[in-house]
């Protein structure tokens, strides 16, 4: 797959200017309450080696197929993050107030972030957001 997306014209798929990964338009993720999310899990094989490991694709630790890396994630130019259940609301704190998020292995929800440039957006719920500061 990885081959495929490089080969299609630029019009189709461009390439991230600072990683030349390819650059979705758009990447639409579910997280966990564990703070996983697109099949990284925190502390996994794939979540240590990324970011910088300039692999579009990684093997899905435990479950057999691929899993985008962080740093594909990051190359998108959109990405919205899903977090809507209750149980989730501690994560949610932790992804979106803690200064280290962008590099906590525990995380990997929260190693999402815009150093690439994406315009990155978290979909909650009350229930989720309960524990974030009032703005």
């Amino acid at each position: 797959m990885k081959k495929t997306l490089r080969e299609m014209p630029c019009e189709v798929v461009g390439n991230c200017d600072s990683t030349n990964l390819p650059s979705l338009d758009l990447c639409l993720l579910g997280s966990g309450a564990d703070g996983h999310c697109a099949s990284l899990y925190p502390d996994s094989t794939q979540v240590v080696c990324s970011p910088g490991c300039s692999s579009a694709y990684l093997p899905a630790e435990g479950k057999g197929g691929i899993t985008a890396s962080i740093d594909m994630i990051n190359s998108a130019r959109n990405v919205l993050i899903s977090a809507a259940k209750a149980s989730q609301a501690d994560m949610c704190r932790k992804c979106l107030g803690w200064s280290n998020a962008a590099t906590n292995c525990k995380l990997p929800a929260g190693m999402i972030s815009t150093s690439e440039g994406a315009v990155v957006e978290w979909v909650l719920s009350e229930e989720s957001a309960a524990d974030l500061p009032a703005l």
